[in-house]
């Protein structure tokens, strides 16, 4: 039997309108990419009264060559406290999500919670994350894993590695107000044909 969900929220944000797999995602790991309009760099993916760890991640993005990326969109989506998407445990309609898009600072941040591992699985907790922008089609990026977290294995490493991904550990550190922080800068990747 299932652990029960929490109620459903309604999201600070619209559901969006069409779901886009990228190229290096598989139907489990569909999700909705129409964000809403006026993007800021930053965003809060939860209300304070979503059950978790409050976390904070920030960081900037940069092209293949180490210059500025400005007008990257960075699409996140994870479970909630108990390793759920949703009440249906659906990924491609996440209830916890969040855009952004960078400015000519290139930076990013959210605010969200930490997520749970999967029920039932050795699946690290994470979090995925799609971009794209100016030259750069929509795809998926290597997922935010935590530092610390008992399912990241050497075999867990070996089994990502075989599959060609290479997740970002995170470092999280709690600042004076209970926030756990960490930083990610990402260094985006010419499609491969």
């Amino acid at each position: 039997m299932r652990a029960a969900v929490p109620k459903q929220r309604t999201p600070h944000l619209p559901m969006p309108s069409r779901v886009i797999l990228p190229p290096s995602a598989d139907a489990r790991h569909a999700a909705p990419v129409s964000p809403p309009r006026n993007l800021s760099w930053k965003t809060v993916v939860t209300s304070p009264e979503e059950p978790g760890e409050p976390l904070s991640i920030s960081g900037t993005i940069s092209q293949p060559d180490g210059k500025p990326a400005e007008g990257i969109v960075l699409f996140i989506y994870h479970t909630d406290a108990t390793g759920y998407y949703n009440e249906k445990d659906d990924a491609s309609h996440p209830r916890l999500k969040g855009w952004m898009k960078t400015g000519p600072d290139v930076r990013y941040e959210f605010r969200t919670i930490k997520p749970a591992p999967y029920p039932h699985r050795t699946t690290p907790a994470h979090i995925h994350a799609h971009v794209y922008g100016p030259q750069y089609s929509e795809r998926s990026i290597n997922d935010y894993w935590f530092e610390g977290d008992p399912f990241i294995t050497a075999k867990e490493l070996a089994r990502m590695k075989e599959a060609g991904a290479a997740p970002a550990i995170i470092s999280l550190k709690r600042n004076g107000a209970g926030m756990l922080r960490g930083i990610r800068n990402i260094t985006l990747k010419r499609a491969q044909n």
